[in-house]
């Protein structure tokens, strides 16, 4: 097989069913040396049974422990200052914004983010820093900034082993599709910073253009998206991803996640 492949692909590329083929004997040889391996080895190698890759195994222990939380009111935030890094969840509990009423009291978040600690190694939630309550403060000071409502959101957060952030935060999103993370590609934007004045002719982020009111952004000439494709976009995000609507119905979700 090999000595017919490789010259293939010095002058060529080799054709679908010999690649075919030779990628399913490769495979079929790597299981079979493997096994040997194990078997004739003095120590066993085994295989990670719990990793923070997409086997999601703490993750989803994590999301269990997190969503126990009570939600807090965002408005509050100010005057209760903590530490910690780890992941958080902002909720939209508000009435009067129509493309967001279907997340109103529901658990399914508007937005999950995370918060590296001060110090990459610490061990202790002092060590983290104020990490989260910044990052959520800053999202605060941004939501207060447009016509949304600071008090029509709620947000839980959960300082957690540093270095863990960054699996628990993916894991949350691949299980809620928040509509103003970036990874979802619809009303990103809440987390952009401003934009300098020689890079000014960036187009205005979707979430910007849902909600003015972040000078630099008025600034910009133009939109990434307009606002009836950002609305059609939501709407039509909602019957793809159902929205989750209480913890019973959320705890099946992790069961079978």
């Amino acid at each position: 097989m090999l000595t017919k492949i490789a010259p293939d692909f010095k002058s060529s590329v080799p054709s679908d069913p010999t690649v075919s083929h030779f990628v399913k004997a490769a495979g079929d040889l790597m299981v079979e040396l493997q096994r040997v391996r194990e078997q004739i080895s003095p120590v066993h190698f085994g295989s990670i049974g719990i990793t923070l890759g997409r086997s999601d195994s703490i993750a989803k222990f994590f999301a269990f422990s997190f969503v126990n939380q009570d939600k807090r009111n965002l408005a509050d935030l100010e005057s209760t200052p903590f530490y910690g890094s780890g992941v958080y969840a902002i909720y939209y509990h508000g009435t009067t914004n129509k493309p967001y009423r279907p997340l109103s009291g529901t658990e399914s978040p508007i937005y999950v983010g995370k918060a590296d600690p001060k110090n990459s190694n610490a061990e202790t939630v002092e060590d983290q820093g104020l990490a989260l309550y910044m990052r959520l403060k800053e999202h605060a000071t941004n939501i207060a900034k447009t016509e949304l409502k600071l008090c029509d959101f709620r947000y839980r957060s959960a300082a957690i082993q540093s270095g863990m952030q960054a699996a628990v935060e993916d894991f949350m999103i691949r299980l809620f599709q928040p509509i103003w993370n970036k990874e979802i590609k619809i009303c990103y934007g809440i987390g952009k910073h401003g934009d300098s004045a020689t890079t000014r002719a960036n187009k205005r982020s979707p979430w910007d253009t849902m909600h003015p009111g972040r000078q630099w952004a008025a600034d910009t000439t133009s939109n990434q998206m307009e606002r009836g494709e950002i609305m059609t976009k939501i709407a039509a995000h909602f019957i793809k991803h159902p929205i989750i609507p209480d913890k019973e119905v959320l705890f099946k979700h992790l069961s079978l996640v």
